[in-house]
């Protein structure tokens, strides 16, 4: 009779000083990378496009009938260029030699149009023409208007969206103002296009395995505390990269709206808000699009990487 020879303990004992290896950790790692990188760049990937593909003189247009129905004007252009020239004396931004320049079809008009942006760009890269260019079209449309630091003049198109005269004034105050609010408007920068330039960062450190993760926090080194706090709130840290833009369109309406305020009449007013209202909550509505995306493509890039579905 042969005899049965029970190997589970010797199985047992095996696997416990021959541990497998994970083959799939790095095939893990990367499908979570792919993955979760697609999910928290599509977003900020597609503003990006929409901002800077070559805007034809025909999709400018659809634009500005579009944002014509969105915010339809308040005031008479006559009444408004009389208002925005006496809160330009009454701010003090005449004195600091703010301009308003009100954009018409003539060559002349659209030429300093051209001059203004190019002054505010000023860049000779391809994404530097490409952005002043889509500026000029839009603004030549009527589907934009802006306030240019540099040569400290707001433009804005004479037969569409007049009215946001006031908001890019509230900017003027701003650009003028006292160091805060100077240092508020720069730290915009940190969101072109309404894109932020934080969102990648954190979402490539939230994409990346973190050596020290499973440590107690006693044994986790600042690099390792810091890194893991950032992978478990990047979409939160993208939202808070928006903070400075959204406090700057907030309070260039808001300071702009005080100031018509005293000349135009209640119902103008609050219409106005109105518009505003709806152009500050496209901004707000974008950073909360790009820090779901953030946070989504984060959280979906650990799962994988654990193996959860």
């Amino acid at each position: 009779m042969i005899e049965r020879i029970d190997l589970t303990n010797y199985k047992n004992n095996y696997n416990k000083t021959h541990p497998k290896k994970e083959k799939t950790s790095k095939k893990k790692a990367v499908a979570a990378a792919i993955t979760g990188g697609t999910i928290g760049m599509a977003a900020p990937a597609y503003i990006v496009y929409d901002q800077m593909h070559k805007l034809t003189p025909s999709e400018a247009r659809l634009q500005a009938h579009a944002i014509r129905q969105l915010m339809p004007e308040v005031d008479t252009l006559e009444n408004t260029k009389k208002v925005s020239e006496k809160i330009l004396k009454d701010s003090g931004l005449e004195a600091k030699k703010v301009k308003i320049n009100f954009i018409d079809d003539t060559k002349e008009s659209i030429e300093h149009l051209k001059d203004v942006i190019h002054k505010t760009v000023n860049s000779k890269s391809r994404f530097g023409k490409r952005l002043e260019s889509n500026y000029i079209e839009t603004i030549k449309a009527g589907a934009n208007a802006a306030y240019c630091p540099p040569p400290n003049e707001i433009v804005v198109n004479s037969k569409s969206i007049y009215s946001s005269v006031y908001h890019e004034l509230g900017h003027a105050m701003n650009g003028n103002g006292n160091k805060i609010s100077k240092a508020i408007q720069k730290a915009g920068a940190i969101t072109p296009l309404g894109v932020s330039l934080l969102a990648p960062l954190f979402l490539a450190t939230g994409l990346c395995k973190n050596p020290e993760k499973n440590k107690p926090k006693e044994e986790q080194t600042k690099v390792g505390k810091t890194l893991d706090f950032i992978s478990n709130n990047a979409g939160k840290l993208t939202l808070a990269s928006y903070i400075p833009l959204l406090v700057e369109e907030g309070s260039a309406s808001i300071r702009g709206v005080k100031a018509a305020s005293k000349y135009l009449p209640k119902d103008a007013i609050k219409n106005l808000k109105t518009n505003y209202m709806k152009a500050w909550g496209s901004y707000a509505a974008t950073a909360s699009i790009v820090s779901a995306g953030v946070a989504l493509g984060t959280a979906v890039s650990n799962k994988i990487r654990e193996g959860k579905k």
